[in-house]
């Protein structure tokens, strides 16, 4: 199925995308101060300087597209979900737990989808936390809880 979304003028999206890079640089800067490590010892700077640098990697991307004159098919929803619920997650992990943190990661990042299945991002979020449990909480033994310590 083909679905046609429709240009909403250049220049909020050339704002955006240039208040997108903004941010990115700002972190970058931030994570390259902190001292981004060495491979085998990475350091406090890494994350934000990781993410600061795709954030403008994806910042050019939107402004080479928001450049062209002819519309385009595309969807921008993966963008405005995705992001934001991986923070909620790091936010919940400690305090909610797994389990909640997952739960609220995926059915953030389900209304990025054309059609909201609540049965299958329920399903979906069910075994992820099966598989976080085991990879990091048997596996590497990270100390964070399976329920959380709000409960």
């Amino acid at each position: 199925m083909h679905h046609t979304f429709y240009r909403i003028g250049r220049l909020p999206e050339l704002i955006f995308a240039l208040f997108l890079f903004a941010i990115g640089a700002v972190s970058a800067i931030c994570g390259w101060s902190y001292g981004p490590g060495r491979l085998n010892d990475i350091g406090p700077g890494a994350f934000p300087l990781g993410l600061g640098v795709f954030l403008m990697i994806l910042a050019a991307l939107a402004l080479r597209e928001a450049g062209t004159e002819s519309a385009l098919s595309r969807r921008l929803a993966p963008a405005c979900f995705y992001l934001p619920g991986v923070i909620l997650w790091a936010l919940l992990i400690e305090g909610a737990g797994l389990l909640l943190a997952t739960l609220a990661l995926i059915l953030l990042c389900s209304f990025a989808e054309e059609q909201l299945n609540l049965k299958r991002a329920l399903l979906l979020s069910l075994i992820l936390t099966a598989v976080g449990y085991v990879v990091f909480i048997l596996g590497f033994g990270l100390t964070f809880n399976l329920i959380g310590d709000w409960f």
